[in-house]
This record gives C-alpha cells, structure tokens and sequence, in this order.
C-alpha cells in the first residue's frame, strides 16, 4: 500500500477565529505576515537572534522529568522476526509477522540493522499490537512511502491500537492527493495539498503509544492548509502518549513532527528539535479568501504553517498535555514555533509543565500559540530565546491562564508586540504567579512595544518581576500595556525608557521600581534554566502566598519568599 491516505478522513489544521488584537497602525494580514518571514533577509535575522540569545544555554536531550503516563509493553510469547542475520529481517517477514501476532520482536544480529520499506507497514486496528525494536531496529522509508498505518473505521471509539517502543522511524513520506494550485486572481486564497499527512505513523481511531522511539526525517505533504504531521498523524483518536521519544529534523505544512486532530495527546520527556511546519500563511475562512474554492471548504485562505512541532486542532479532543519535554529550534511559518493548539468547540484544559521552550521561531508566536483552553496552565517551565515577528515566545486568546514559577527571558518579536506574551481576551480567573520576565525585546522601534506583556492584564499578577524588558517606541508602554493589572508584591525595573527617557507604564498597580538584581539564564539546579537574583537582591523575603516549591522545586517558606520564579 502507498503512502496517502487509506480513506478521506478529514484533515483540517484550522485557526477559527482571527480577532482583532492589535492596533490599526501594527496590524497585519495573515498573507502580509507570511511574505514577512518568507523574506529570506528576515529570516535570517531571526535565526541569527535565535541562535545568539540562546548560546551557553543550549540544552541537551531532556532527562525523565516527569512520571511517564505509560510504559513499555510487555514483549512475552512475541513473535520474533529474523533468525540472527540482517539479511533475515525483511519487510516481507516484518508485515507478515504484524500480521500474525500481537507482540512482534526483532532477531537480525548483534548490531543494529536497517530494515528498508517499499510499502506501508498495515497494522491491524482491531486488537493491541506491540513493535519493539530492542533499541537496535530502524525502519527507512527512503522518502518513499509512509512507514506504518492503523486504520479503524470509525471515531473516536476504538480503545486498542499501536504500541512501538525501542525502535528508530526514518524517511517515512506521506505522499499529497488532490491539490489546488494557487488562486491568481486572489493571493489570499488557500491552495496546497488536501492530503499527505503522518510521513511515518498515521492512525485513525486507534490508541497510538510510542516510548524510546526516534522519528527522524519524516515528511508529510507541503504547503496545505489542513495536512500535517510530518513524522505522526492521529485522527478521531482517544489516546496519543508519547513518551522518552526524539523527534528530529521532522516536517510538514502543520506540525512539523506530530499532528492531532480530533485526538486526544499526552507527551512526557521528549525532545522536539529541527522540526519544521513548512507552510505559510496559516488557515483560515473569510476575510480576504471570501469567496475562494478553497482546498477543504469555500471561502478558505492561507496554506498552513501552524506548529513548527506539534499540530493540534479540533472541537471533539479532550485534554492536551505537555511534561518534562525540551522543544529546541522548531520553527513555523505561520503561527506556534513549537506548538499550535486550538479547541474549536468548548474550551479544552492544556498544560505544560517543567518544560523548556528555546530557540524556537514563526511568523507570530515563536514558542507557543494557544486558544480557547480552560484552564492554560504553565507551571516549572522556561521560554528562551524564542523569536517571532510578534508575540516572540507565546500568543494566548481566549484563555484561562494559570502561569506559577515559570521563567520568561530573551524572548524576541522582531517587528511586532509582546516580546514575550501576547494576551486577548484572558478570563479574569487566571494567574500570573511567581513569574520572572527578563531580557525580552520588542525592538521595531516605534509602534512595536509591550516587551513582556502585550494585551490586558484583568486578572492577578503576584510575585512576578519584570526587568529589562525592553522597546525602541518612545512613547508607547515599554514592559506591559497601556492599563496596569492587579496584583501583590511585584517589582519593575526599569523606571524609565532607554528610549525617549520618559517613565515607563506600570505593569501592576502599586508595582515597585528598584533594579532586581538579576543573574543570566543558567543551570541552577531543577529540571529547567532559570535566572538566580544575587545575593543582594531586593526580590529576596520580599513575595507572600508564594508556592510551596520555586521552579526547581526547592522549597520555599510561604509566608516570606522571593519574588520571582526562583527562591
């Protein structure tokens, strides 16, 4: 079997709302920001601030941070493919043996063997099936086809599926169907592939479970709105666990590694680097594609780009978790350098928790882009060097956001707002809470500011230090907006702007002006990079009704605390 689509499920990678959050004089189409980072000159720049800010804080592959949500299956009664020779593991005898048995194992010799692909690997969708690959097995599809298919038919109620584990999936590709080439009347409207998606793993309605496995570039079909998932591509399904994995050098027009539509996904201790979501121009209905044939529906524009990593969407999916997982040099075209999540339906819970986001860059949101997720809860976790034209580590709309001992620094939108954070329409529920903000740049000069925070603060901003966030707009907020939070215990620093002289716009009502006293983004214990204030700091007893543990998990005393992410 070939590497499209088994059948036409839906594919669909849709951003459903574009609101309006930013000002006339900065704001920008989604086509106008796709010709922006399309620009190779700016590009460059953004790779060249990327690659700048996060020198000595370069992470290596993440350690087990988090208890696993599940672990590897049990490989009794398995049938083993080969008899101690490479030359007897075949992809013949391996889908002959998938086939045959529940649990498959691997017997091709002491050292490792690469078993090339012709065809895509069927693996029954009906029972449980276990592939491990002893840590020595990798199957190559050669750029030629998808590597491995579950297929059940029906959604989102089929509880049995795929488990593989120990094993490395190389040049799986997901060939496109059915394209529409570019409108040349209308720029604006969508055109690319309606098909191609999960260059390696592609399920529908089945369990997917991988642990210690390596994807390593894979593709899916680009540019398309709606296609993605360059190395995994699970839709209509209940469980996506992916744990103690790597996925590297991985692409696709959305989720540059792993896309999930309809499909519920839980990552823990993995590492996300050099993938890439190749599209641009994002997804979207109306506007200026009024009109349009569209590649999945009428009136669509853009041609994807969401997710430089991870790809989710949908309104029937449940809860979205992320723990103990490093996303390194992903990269978008359009928005969520690292990841992408909307909820289309009722707002969904997402997490992230002591994870780290660096050097990650898009168009807009060079870390993370979430919508529509109650609650957003960030918490141990660490944005660095994250750059986009706007919202240079993260843009959140329609969120409840829980933000508690997490660290924002060097984060960079280039030509934009919010140098760390974008913020519309936030429930006045949520939190910022022991958050330290530091070095984050909005530099465009005027009409670009906002250098860590841009868009209403209507909730509570406690024990949160703001220093050296800084813009090259004279007279518009330099750190926050133009309307202060609430908020106890929080410190800004500094005073005034660099540029023009003028006093900076407090952050939070009552907000202290006094230097921080803050070190570099380092290792300083705890699973994440985090910034220490000296000895000497005026952050130091200062905080109340902090957290029991800073970021690293010291404990802390409650009552009198640092201010800050860090005790």
């Amino acid at each position: 079997m070939g590497s499209q689509n088994p059948r036409s499920f839906p594919i669909r990678f849709s951003r459903v709302s574009m609101p309006i959050h930013r000002f006339t004089e900065i704001s920008r189409g989604v086509a106008r920001r796709a010709a922006v980072l399309g620009s190779p000159a700016i590009r460059a720049g953004l790779l060249a601030i990327s690659a700048a800010l996060a020198g000595a804080a370069a992470l290596a592959a993440p350690a087990a941070v988090c208890t696993p949500p599940i672990v590897a299956a049990s490989t009794a009664g398995a049938l083993v493919v080969g008899n101690g020779t490479a030359s007897s593991c075949t992809a013949t005898v391996l889908q002959a043996a998938i086939a045959a048995s529940p649990v498959v194992t691997f017997n091709c010799g002491a050292s490792p063997v690469t078993i090339p692909l012709h065809a895509t690997l069927v693996v029954p969708a009906t029972r449980s099936t276990v592939i491990d690959g002893g840590g020595k097995i990798t199957l190559d599809g050669g750029g030629r086809v998808r590597l491995i298919q579950v297929v059940h038919e029906n959604f989102r109620t089929n509880r049995v599926g795929l488990t593989l584990q120990h094993i490395t999936l190389t040049g799986g590709k997901a060939a496109g169907t059915r394209y529409v080439a570019p409108d040349s009347a209308n720029a604006s409207c969508a055109y690319g592939w309606a098909d191609g998606a999960g260059g390696a793993v592609y399920v529908h309605d089945s369990m997917l479970h991988a642990i210690d496995v390596t994807f390593r570039g894979n593709g899916a079909a680009s540019p398309g709105p709606d296609v993605g998932g360059g190395a995994v591509y699970a839709t209509g399904s209940l469980d996506v666990a992916i744990v103690g994995s790597t996925f590297d050098g991985n692409s696709g027009s959305n989720g540059g590694a792993v896309g999930l539509l309809q499909s519920d996904g839980r990552f823990a201790n993995d590492l996300f680097s050099g993938n890439k979501a190749t599209g641009i121009g994002a997804n979207y209905v109306g506007g200026k594609a009024a009109g349009c044939t569209g590649v999945a529906q009428a009136s669509q524009g853009g041609a994807g780009g969401n997710g430089g990593a991870i790809a989710i969407d949908g309104g029937s999916d449940g809860a979205q978790s992320v723990c103990g997982t490093t996303f390194s040099d992903n990269a978008a075209g359009a928005f969520g350098g690292a990841l992408f999540r909307t909820a289309d339906g009722a707002a969904q819970p997402t997490s992230f928790d002591r994870s780290v986001f660096q050097a990650n860059h898009a168009d807009n949101a060079g870390a993370l882009y979430v919508q529509n997720a109650n609650p957003l809860t960030i918490t141990g976790s660490t944005f660095s060097a994250n750059v986009a034209t706007s919202a240079g580590a993260g843009e959140f709309i329609s969120d409840n956001l829980h933000v508690t001992n997490t660290t924002f620094a060097g984060n960079v939108a280039t030509r934009g707002v919010g140098g760390a954070l974008s913020l519309t329409n936030s429930a006045a529920s949520g939190w910022i809470r022991n958050v330290t903000f530091s070095g984050n740049r909005s530099p465009g000069g005027p009409g670009y500011f906002s250098a860590a925070i841009f868009g209403t603060l209507n909730f509570p901003v406690d024990n949160t230090v703001f220093a050296n966030d800084l813009s090259a707009d004279a007279g518009s907020p330099m750190q926050c907006f133009f309307s202060p939070g609430s908020g106890t215990d929080d410190v800004q620093w500094p005073r005034k702007r660099p540029v023009g002289g003028l006093d900076d716009n407090v952050c939070v009502t009552g907000i202290r002006f006094v230097d921080p006293q803050l070190g570099a983004l380092a290792a300083n214990g705890g699973p994440t990079p985090t910034i220490l204030p000296a000895s000497t700091s005026p952050l130091r007893k200062a905080g109340r009704d902090c957290p029991a543990t800073d970021q690293r998990g010291v404990a802390r005393n409650p009552a009198q605390c640092t201010i800050g992410a860090v005790e």
